[in-house]
């Protein structure tokens, strides 16, 4: 009976390497990975990488922003909170509080969600423009950031950018579009 243990351990274990094994190889982008001794060339190749952001009033700003999987991440972070915010409204709505403030919460929920599907048709209007991908979302006091993977982002095209969130998000908005390389 001992045997059969340390022989079902031992193919799990054996198991569980391959699997990580295959994981690494198969994994694109392995360059992210960092030793000790290329660590200085990591932070020269990370402020390579800067992005530029063009706001409102035409001020270039630079900020930093790393390959495909910063999308990725702004995009489920960016759900996470919208997910809890509809929760919490939901459950105001299915609470027993006042009548004005279930109506409050029901009508919050509906502008998030007629927000996110704002947001998402401009991502996809955009997109359409030829740009490989870009990210949309809405900060506090109406502030929206654009951002969008090109190589170069004239200021025309961040202008022109600007306008389709205007046309699609309405006026009142402070716009602020960035672009972050393509990746090669």
């Amino acid at each position: 009976m001992v045997l059969k243990k340390q022989t079902v351990w031992l193919l799990t274990m054996l198991s569980l390497i391959i699997v990580l094994s295959a994981y690494y190889i198969m994994t694109p982008g392995t360059d992210n990975v960092a030793f000790v001794g290329d660590q200085e060339q990591s932070q020269d190749e990370a402020t390579s990488n800067e992005a530029e952001e063009t706001n409102a009033e035409g001020d270039v700003v630079s900020s930093s922003l790393s390959s495909d999987e910063a999308f990725a991440a702004l995009r489920l972070e960016i759900q996470e909170q919208r997910d809890a915010a509809i929760e919490d409204y939901t459950a105001v709505i299915a609470s027993e509080a006042s009548a004005d403030l279930r109506n409050e919460a029901h009508e919050q929920r509906q502008e998030l969600m007629a927000l996110s599907q704002q947001e998402s048709v401009l991502e996809n209007v955009i997109k359409s423009e030829g740009y490989s991908d870009a990210v949309v979302y809405t900060l506090e006091n109406d502030k929206v950031r654009v951002i969008v993977k090109a190589d170069q982002l004239s200021n025309e095209e961040a202008n022109n950018i600007m306008v389709l969130a205007q046309e699609q998000l309405g006026d009142g908005h402070q716009i602020a579009v960035e672009f972050q390389p393509v990746a090669k």
